[in-house]
This record gives C-alpha cells, sequence and structure tokens, in this order.
C-alpha cells in the first residue's frame, strides 16, 4: 500500500444542520494559529458561525475551520499519546446551552505536497498554494519520517488540510463518528466535500 492511501484529509459531513463554529468575541485564536503546543488554564470559548442552522445538530465533530471533536472522539484519541497534537478543552454557547468540546490543535506540520503531481492553484508571486483541487503526498519524505511522528498531521504547505495516519482513522471510525467524514489522502481535494 501507498503512502498515499495510507493517509486521509479529514471533513465535515455535508449536513446544513451541523453548524460551523467560530471563536466567541472576546476569545484569543492567535496563539491557536502557531505550529507549537499552547498553554491554556480554562476550556476556551466558541460559539455556533454563521450561518446558524434554525435546528443546529451537535455531534461528534465541528469546524472552527479548526477540528473540533466531542467527548467521544476525545476518548479515542487522548490514551493514543499521538505526537504534535494537544486536545483542547472548550466550551460552546449554543443558544442557552453550553456544550462540552475539545478543540484538536495539531502543531505538527509537514511539508509533503507533491507538486509535480499534485493539481494546485499557485500564487504567481509567493509560489505558495492557494488551493488543492488534487492531492498527492510525497512518499519520500514522509517516509524518512518515522510513522509515531506522523500519525497526524498538518500540509505545512496548506495549513486547512489535516491528515490521519489510517491507524488512527479506523479507530476514529470504529466509534461510528457524527458529523465528520475522511477522503483517501489521492481522491481529496478542495471540491470533494461538495461533490
Amino acid at each position: 500500500m501507498t503512502m498515499n492511501m495510507e493517509y486521509f484529509v479529514i471533513e465535515s459531513e455535508n449536513n446544513n444542520n451541523y453548524p460551523l463554529l467560530e471563536w466567541d468575541d472576546d476569545q484569543e485564536d492567535t496563539p491557536f494559529r502557531k505550529s507549537k503546543p499552547v498553554s491554556v488554564t480554562e476550556p476556551i470559548k466558541l460559539c455556533l458561525g454563521e450561518p446558524v442552522p434554525k435546528h443546529p445538530i451537535m455531534v461528534d465533530f465541528h469546524e472552527l475551520p479548526k477540528p473540533v471533536v466531542g467527548e467521544r472522539i476525545k476518548n479515542v484519541l487522548e490514551p493514543l499519546n499521538i505526537g504534535g497534537i494537544q486536545l483542547i478543552p472548550a466550551h460552546v454557547l449554543a443558544g442557552n446551552d453550553i456544550y462540552d468540546y475539545w478543540l484538536l490543535h495539531v502543531f505538527n506540520r509537514i511539508a509533503c505536497v507533491d507538486r509535480e503531481k499534485s493539481i494546485l492553484s499557485i500564487d504567481e508571486d509567493d509560489g505558495d498554494i492557494l488551493d488543492i483541487k488534487s492531492l498527492v503526498l510525497d512518499e519520500k519524505i514522509l517516509g524518512d519520517i518515522p510513522l509515531e511522528n506522523r500519525l497526524v498531521f498538518v500540509l505545512a504547505e496548506y495549513t486547512s488540510t489535516y491528515l490521519f495516519h489510517q491507524s488512527i482513522k479506523d479507530a476514529i471510525m470504529a466509534i461510528k463518528p457524527e458529523g465528520l467524514q475522511f477522503f483517501q489522502a489521492n481522491q481529496w481535494g478542495s471540491s470533494v466535500v461538495f461533490g
């Protein structure tokens, strides 16, 4: 099996009743944009993002667009001691209710987009990736990194893309979670969620 078949991109399930989340107005999100661990002393504050569904359904997975997971997924990930991630407690305000969730802060970034084989939109000025239409991972780069250091990571070149090794994906899917879907890396692109 090639590494492109061993990795999966996580996305929200396409359901208009599963709300997107956003940072509460007085919550500072800057530390979570960096590729290093964060220190928090109390749960972060999140709320439902626009457009808020008429009848929002809180499920096991929501996006901030960073992944936000419920207790069932947290209970799968926590004992695995995956390097390069933190599960940050979060309070999600939904109407008059407050729900307990965990922000999946992935500070493990790996630059492994195969620019020759992927179909990309590139910024002509600085060469940055603006969009990934079809993703191919560079297997040589990944092969040089021990598996325990690449179980979960974000693409350094496109940090909104979260990749999970098949072993982690299988552990999550074993609990039959609601609100998420996984796409094999080599079958994923920015439009796949809407297709």
